[in-house]
């Protein structure tokens, strides 16, 4: 079943409103879509009440969540039954209250290629994938105001992608008001979401191994059982990001219901190298460190969803307990697997399911130590192509681990949490011997790679900076904007460069494990 035809299917959260045909270019378009030209038409639509031309219906998508402010839902998308399409303008979902950000209806261009961008890279990179961005629409209207532009409007945008289902669907919005206009035309919402949630069992995703034989006769079973899938793919997804210091800003409207994530505006990339340890470093951080968390009470309160207007009390307190223990469980082991690439381990010698002790006592320390000196991390422009801090730091540990003489590195020896982590390595040293012999591998092989392949994961990424890159979109858009045929080559260029980046970088080039003896090359 598609996914366009599942939102279709929610018509309790879909509210009708009217767009006017504009002028526009493609200027981004993802390779698998064929029909460029179709989409284009059918597309390029805002909602502006004075510009003459041909109406088209659209729809508006109700949901809760986080992150929406006042809104009911997406307040600057419409949905025509095949695509979504962001940045129609204000449609009926802005709520009273809502600050400008959040009810013009606008998306500034370098916004719109700035999460397409993101959401290449991510769909490459996280285990789950994000949502992709069919298509990108230049439209010849310009914002009406902008506090984060200092040269003047913005052309508008309008981003296409495919409509997913999102947890926030069957969640409530007890902060919106909705506009005079529009209030008697809308479903209350405590009915809203008690006609949406008859079908949340029919949206969660399968398990790997299939529904078990009881959950084929028990309802509960087969929801509980999505749920514990929907919460194993989202630990697993913040992990990654969490490892990678993506901060995504996320909520249960920014992810879907296959435990992709969605809407990277407010991505930033908080990589130690790339930023000075300041007070509003510390903020983002601090919300970093926040997301999953946000992710886990989410699902906890799609649980309470599930019991109060499905099942019952008894089905809340069972689901959110086993939710939650399942979340952290998955995260952490995720975690740990993550900061152990980082040091160049190659987790494909691990069990799927199970960490041994001391690569968990080897990531826990790791972590303390990049903790403990946070402050030493920053890469000024003046450092900028020697060897970054942090990989020092990482390339010390590995070398002393393995007995190989390190020049100058006093400052980590009277470190009491270096030493830690090094006896921590020396350890892992041991079962990655113990390991590969077992298995038939040459160690020897992999312990060479290892500082190398660090290197590649804690390389400073400057040209992940939010700043930077919109500063280069905008660069971009305002030197070529009138030749739409030359943008969209610069963007696919721009497009395949972040995601050839992205995989050495995030996925990290997986160590190749040397074959086992007696096999050929």
């Amino acid at each position: 079943m598609s996914d366009s035809f599942l939102l279709k299917d929610l018509a309790e959260n879909l509210v009708p409103f009217t767009a006017h045909r504009v002028t526009s270019s493609l200027i981004w378009s993802a390779e698998e879509k064929a029909d460029g030209e179709a989409l284009h038409a059918a597309c390029s639509y805002l909602v502006t009440p004075d510009t003459p031309g041909a109406v088209k219906v659209f729809h508006a998508e109700r949901y809760g969540g986080g992150g929406i402010q006042r809104n009911g839902g997406g307040a600057r998308c419409g949905f025509d039954g095949r695509y979504q399409v962001k940045g129609i303008g204000a449609n009926p979902l802005v709520g009273q209250g809502s600050d400008w950000y959040h009810s013009n209806g606008e998306l500034r261009a370098e916004q719109a290629i700035y999460e397409a961008l993101w959401s290449e890279m991510l769909a490459q990179t996280l285990p789950y994938g994000a949502a992709r961005t069919h298509a990108i629409l230049l439209t010849d209207s310009y914002t009406h105001g902008d506090f984060t532009r200092t040269k003047g409007r913005s052309r508008r945008a309008l981003l296409v992608r495919e409509p997913l289902v999102r947890p926030a669907h069957f969640e409530r919005t007890p902060y919106f008001r909705p506009k005079a206009e529009y209030a008697g035309q809308l479903m209350h919402d405590v009915q809203r979401v008690k006609s949406v949630l008859r079908r949340l069992p029919d949206y969660l995703p399968v398990p790997t191994a299939g529904f078990s034989e009881q959950a084929a006769r028990d309802p509960r079973r087969r929801c509980l059982e999505g749920m514990y899938e929907l919460t194993k793919r989202l630990a697993r997804q913040m992990a990654f990001c969490r490892t990678r210091f993506l901060m995504l800003t996320t909520s249960s409207s920014n992810i879907t219901m296959d435990g992709r994530v969605l809407d990277f505006n407010g991505l930033t990339c908080l990589f130690p190298s790339d930023h000075r340890y300041d007070f509003e470093y510390q903020l983002k951080f601090a919300q970093l460190m926040r997301e999953p968390a946000i992710i886990q009470n989410s699902l906890s309160e799609l649980c309470f969803y599930l019991g109060k207007y499905l099942f019952d009390r008894p089905f809340i307190a069972i689901a959110q307990q086993q939710v939650k223990t399942y979340f952290w469980h998955f995260f952490q082991q995720a975690c740990c697997r993550g900061y152990l690439t980082l040091l160049g381990i190659p987790i494909d010698l691990l069990s799927p399911t199970q960490t041994p002790k001391p690569l968990e006592r080897l990531a826990n320390n790791f972590l303390q130590l990049l903790i403990h000196r946070c402050r030493k991390l920053y890469v000024s422009a003046e450092m900028a192509g020697d060897e970054s801090p942090l990989e020092r730091l990482v390339v010390t540990l590995i070398r002393c681990s393995q007995g190989h003489p390190v020049p100058t590195h006093d400052d980590f020896s009277r470190d009491a949490r270096f030493m830690g982590t090094l006896r921590a390595f020396s350890q892992v040293n041991h079962w990655l011997v113990e390991t590969c012999h077992a298995q038939g591998i040459d160690a020897t092989v992999i312990q060479k790679g290892m500082a190398q392949q660090a290197r590649l994961r804690l390389r400073p990424r400057p040209q992940c900076g939010k700043i930077q890159m919109l500063n280069e979109i905008t660069a971009l858009v305002e030197a070529n904007g009138d030749d739409d045929q030359r943008l969209r080559q610069l963007l696919t260029d721009m497009r395949i460069k972040a995601v050839a980046f992205a995989k050495e970088t995030f996925g990290g080039q997986p160590l190749v494990i040397p074959s086992r003896r007696n096999e050929p090359a």
